[in-house]
């Protein structure tokens, strides 16, 4: 329990800090939806109209990241021994294919603004593309410190990266409709905006896949611990060797031990979790024991 409730704090104290960000991040994201909304409208633009779109998503992931760093860092109970850690893994998954569904609904509808082009009032589109790319960029910089800390604030950061992108697309397209009068490429603006939304969001849904899949964590490499356990002094083999995450940054590892003595084996076990802690960043270590007779006679079995 002492171990759980030292993960529990340390986690306590990152989500801290990324909820505060995460809430500031909320309110610049709904004020300049609405903004972007009413600008698109005004406008014409199907671009900025898109990125208001995609702000709308980015509102209700931002949202749901929140809600879910504040529920993961409540403590563990005995129905969920491990804590509420993964409810950031789900929340990041479900951010990812939300990224999807509005790429696709963009990209629909830019195909028909290619068949019938609107007029563009390019003014009102570059006023509120420059609103939305001022408010992107002090977003980007509330996450930027936290995103690797957690891979629903990562899903949140790539969010806020993708509008920054976009906004950047929309303000150089007005000033290119301005220059060329070329309504169309309003729609092209709205295909590329759709592309780095998809392109972010299967990054996200793969990392949340891996984690929920309790695949070994990319930062780690299992050969490498397999390595460091057997150079401990009386262990002579292993099995069963497993290593996943319970969320980012928190990690787990599971494995049988030969040893040539159980009692020097007990021994052990202190050192091989604190190399385990320093070099992995593994927190939540079981590992059993076996001697050579133990393992004979479960082979016979």
């Amino acid at each position: 329990m002492e171990h759980n409730e030292r993960v529990h704090s340390e986690q306590t104290f990152r989500s801290g800090r990324a909820k505060k960000g995460l809430k500031y991040a909320v309110a610049i994201t709904a004020v300049i939806f609405f903004v972007e909304l009413v600008g698109g409208w005004l406008s014409g633009s199907l671009a900025l109209i898109a990125d208001a779109g995609h702000m709308a998503t980015d509102l209700f992931a931002l949202l749901i990241s929140f809600l879910a760093i504040k529920l993961s860092v409540k403590p563990s109970t005995k129905q969920c021994s491990y804590g509420y850690f993964r409810l950031e893994i789900i929340a990041a998954l479900i951010n990812g294919v939300i990224l999807c569904v509005t790429a696709f609904f963009i990209t629909i509808e830019a195909l028909e603004r290619i068949a019938m082009p609107k007029e563009i009032q390019t003014i009102e589109m570059l006023f509120f593309g420059m609103i939305g790319l001022a408010a992107n960029c002090i977003n980007a910089l509330l996450l930027r410190k936290e995103k690797d800390n957690s891979v629903n604030i990562k899903a949140a950061y790539i969010h806020i990266i993708s509008d920054l992108a976009g906004s950047v697309s929309v303000v150089g397209g007005a000033l290119l409709i301005q220059l060329t009068g070329w309504m169309a490429l309003d729609s092209f603006i709205s295909f590329f905006i759709a592309v780095l939304i998809v392109r972010s969001s299967l990054g996200i849904i793969k990392e949340a896949v891996n984690v929920l899949m309790e695949s070994v964590p990319k930062e780690l490499d299992i050969g490498d611990i397999e390595n460091t356990l057997l150079h401990f002094d009386h262990v002579q083999n292993l099995h069963d060797l497993h290593v996943w995450a319970l969320t980012n940054g928190i990690n787990a590892l599971s494995c049988h031990l030969q040893v040539d003595d159980l009692q020097e084996g007990q021994k052990l076990l202190p050192p091989i979790h604190r190399e385990l802690k320093e070099k992995y960043n593994i927190d939540h270590v079981t590992i059993q024991l076996e001697n050579e007779r133990f393992v004979k006679e479960k082979t016979k079995e």
